[in-house]
């Protein structure tokens, strides 16, 4: 073997062993987010303020996280000199971590009106909640194990799943509406707490969009392109 042989050898091996670590920090990141979601979620419908103010807390971690993954990827570009693959694999990693970390903020959003809570009344529209938490886990479970394998199939079929959330939405804002209207009337505190439910909805729908998100950057650490469905919702206008 000659010595250019040797040293590409050589940086094969560091990168591969780089990706690793990134993957399975980029992971836990993603299992922290998934985790602080569902808990925000529960705490909301429960008014455990003990569990809220974790999942406050606990964002700390997720940003940390964040960090150490910014600086893994940029050591492992300032040490070598990647090949494009590898730098669509940087490139996307660095865009999850982004969208890890938002979803760790919408968690933190719902768990911050926790605290704020005031009437002790049940909530009455909480299926719909409890439905969109279960669609969006489920998305982001398939996310993660998407980005883990390298499957961009995988990372392409949350698009249809996607659908899924978006109508559960539809159907939470549909009967939180028909509740204010018709449903309420002079029960200030069960409209109220049917506006929080909604706003807890709208949280939901946008986690589900940055887990849409992953998806698409796991396609792009694949192909080394972006997804077709973002090129054709970028030419006609629409963005998610």
């Amino acid at each position: 073997m000659t010595n250019e042989n040797k040293v590409h050898s050589i940086q094969e091996f560091l990168y591969a062993e780089d990706r690793k670590r990134i993957v399975s920090t980029v992971i836990r990141m993603g299992e922290m987010a998934a985790e602080a979601l569902e808990n925000s979620v529960h705490a909301l419908l429960n008014r455990d303020c003990v569990a809220a103010q974790k999942v406050i807390l606990n964002d700390d971690f997720i940003d940390r996280l964040e960090e150490t993954v910014d600086q893994e990827c940029l050591g492992s570009i300032a040490m070598r000199s990647p090949e494009k693959s590898e730098l669509c694999f940087v490139f996307g990693v660095l865009k999850i971590i982004t969208d890890l970390e938002r979803i760790g903020d919408q968690a933190v959003a719902i768990a911050e009106k926790v605290l704020k809570m005031k009437t002790p009344s049940p909530f009455p529209k909480k299926e719909c909640i409890l439905n969109m938490l279960a669609a969006v886990l489920a998305m982001f479970r398939l996310a993660l194990e998407a980005f883990r394998t390298g499957d961009k199939e995988a990372a392409s079929f949350l698009w249809k799943r996607d659908d899924e959330v978006d109508a559960i939405y539809a159907m939470c804002y549909d009967r939180f509406l028909e509740m204010a209207i018709t449903g309420a009337r002079g029960n200030h505190e069960e409209v109220e707490l049917g506006v929080l439910e909604l706003w807890a909805a709208r949280h939901l729908e946008r986690a589900g969009d940055h887990v849409i998100n992953i998806g698409e950057r796991v396609f792009y650490m694949m192909e080394c392109k972006y997804f077709p469905a973002r090129v054709e919702r970028e030419k006609s206008g629409k963005r998610k």
